[in-house]
């Protein structure tokens, strides 16, 4: 099935910064993430690393119109929020890619148990732990034509009440589309070939997106811990006594190291 064209897709409607909540109390936006503010499915599949290319593909054959996030921290409360809506053509792109999540994000080595929520339709919820200690609790949903992802991170845990509670407020307040069911593709031709046939291509990715490749990433310096996936295919590194560091192991401005279990300064 080819991809849908610009211009035979319409614009969700609402718009996806519509449908988004507004930040919580005491949360600060972050702007440099690729996922703050609207993104192209290209900026999306860049989370894939050197499968990019194929994530990018996937997203296009199942219906990609639209990307739209926010990355906010709580520097007092060392905690970290990640939310973003990916707009697909029609409901059924939407489900194939939450339906790979479940089974991807339970590979995760990360991956600890299944978070459950009540009062939203389809989802995928885990609680993730990861080796420098950090949790993150995160939910994934579809609502019509739009998934979404809602995830917590902490240093602590303590996030799931937060993410449960995002995630319903979310989902009450979105739209029940943002494109007429009328005019999604397998909706206007019966006929025509389910999207989504890329999405098991791209299985070995998609279980990173929910917390592990999307969550980290975005907050990893932000609230002041150090997230071992960058590094998943070697040791934990230990504090260096050459005076040589990696930008993995320093704060963002560079001023303080991670032992491990606190910031200390560089010298």
């Amino acid at each position: 099935m080819l991809p849908l064209s610009a211009a035979a897709t319409p614009n969700p409607s609402p718009s996806l910064p519509q449908i988004m909540l507004p930040a919580p109390s005491g949360y600060t936006a972050q702007t440099s993430s690729v996922l703050s503010g609207s993104f192209s499915s290209r900026n999306l599949s860049s989370a894939w690393g050197a499968k990019a290319e194929e994530a990018q593909k996937a997203l296009e054959q199942d219906g990609f119109v639209d990307g739209y996030g926010i990355t906010m921290i709580d520097l007092t409360a060392r905690h970290g929020l990640v939310e973003y809506i990916v707009a697909f053509a029609g409901g059924q792109g939407a489900m194939n890619w939450l339906s790979y999540a479940v089974a991807g994000d339970k590979a995760d080595p990360t991956y600890q148990h299944s978070d459950s929520i009540s009062g939203i339709g389809a989802y995928d919820g885990e609680h993730n732990l990861y080796p420098s200690n950090d949790v993150s609790d995160s939910f994934a949903f579809v609502k019509g034509n739009d998934f979404f992802v809602v995830g917590f991170e902490s240093t602590r845990d303590d996030v799931l009440n937060l993410a449960i509670s995002r995630a319903k407020n979310q989902y009450d307040s979105a739209p029940n589309s943002t494109i007429p069911p009328a005019q999604w593709p397998e909706n206007a031709n019966a006929a025509a070939s389910p999207q989504g046939a890329a999405s098991q291509d791209a299985r070995f990715a998609f279980g990173a997106l929910i917390a592990d490749a999307i969550i980290l990433a975005l907050i990893i310096g932000l609230i002041g811990v150090v997230v071992a996936w960058v590094r998943r295919s070697r040791p934990r590194p230990t504090a260096p006594d050459n005076g040589t560091w990696s930008a993995a192991e320093l704060s963002p401005d560079g001023r303080y190291w991670w032992d491990g279990k606190e910031w200390r300064p560089v010298r």
